[in-house]
């Protein structure tokens, strides 16, 4: 049984800290995230509108066709309907791969899907941002919804529409101490051969995936630092550099990059690159 947190100490919680430090951030190294998601879409009022690969959770599932029943607008984009929830599938040769929910409060965003795989079992991460950035995720689920349309997000860099992987090389290339990886799928030709050279230059170049790489052509790169997860999936999706943080959906492959919907969320905030160093810490470690 999930504990779940009072609707209105939860929304206080987490607007609080937002104002005061960026997006907050939870990762399921720390612990299930399936409560807080729970909290934060039972928050919903007006609306609650997910992307995602997979929602199939049961307790969002109920959680969500509760708020429908009360009035509440419910909507899912995803790959596979959801039973009893107004849902559309993506037609889109590539996959629905962007992962958010957003309501009126703010925005939950990041790798996990809304199943217990993503909230639970898998190591994976979500930030929620305040309601600031409310509007611009509803217009964007929106423009999907009505007109089959990818558009812009204001702070995000969203795949098909924006050059995506250029943008990610940029970032490394302007990596002058260090480039951490920890992706699930890290195939794209381009972002291999940019760490590569960054290793030869002598920077601090570690790669974090999960176990299916063995199984790649890609494997034989090689990397001098280079931790395979076997224990979970793992299936975070980020790159630290000495002060650029980069994360959210996007697999560094020819499909994340150029077919499948994504997003991807670019921060210089310190609190939050420690965040995630001490995170990428503990899986180096052998967690």
């Amino acid at each position: 049984m999930l504990t779940i947190l009072p609707v209105t100490f939860i929304i206080f919680s987490i607007t609080s800290h937002l104002y005061s430090q960026g997006p907050q951030v939870f990762f399921t190294l720390d612990g299930s995230l399936e409560g807080i998601v729970l909290n934060f879409i039972q928050s919903s009022r007006e609306f609650i509108y997910i992307s995602a690969l997979h929602v199939d959770h049961p307790e969002i599932i109920d959680a969500l066709r509760e708020l429908r029943a009360q009035g509440v607008d419910v909507r899912v984009i995803t790959e596979k309907p959801v039973f009893g929830i107004l849902s559309k599938v993506d037609a889109e040769k590539g996959l629905h791969h962007v992962k958010f929910a957003v309501n009126e409060h703010g925005v939950i965003f990041g790798s996990a899907n809304f199943s217990v795989s993503g909230l639970r079992n898998s190591l994976n991460d979500i930030l929620i941002f305040n309601q600031s950035y409310s509007e611009r995720f509803k217009t964007f689920f929106l423009n999907i919804w009505n007109h089959g349309k990818i558009t812009e997000v204001q702070g995000f860099t969203v795949s098909p529409l924006d050059n995506v992987e250029n943008h990610v090389l940029r970032v490394l290339q302007s990596a002058r101490k260090r480039v951490w990886v920890c992706m699930y799928a890290l195939t794209d030709q381009e972002v291999m051969a940019t760490l590569k050279f960054k290793e030869s230059q002598g920077l601090d170049v570690r790669v974090i995936t999960d176990r299916w790489f063995k199984r790649s052509p890609i494997y034989k790169f090689g990397f001098s630092k280079l931790k395979i997860i076997s224990f979970r999936l793992m299936h975070h999706k980020f790159i630290l550099t000495e002060d650029t943080l980069l994360t959210g959906s996007t697999n560094y492959t020819e499909s994340g990059f150029h077919r499948n919907v994504e997003m991807l969320y670019t921060s210089k905030n310190p609190w939050l690159l420690k965040k995630y160093e001490k995170i990428f810490e503990i899986l180096w470690s052998g967690y």
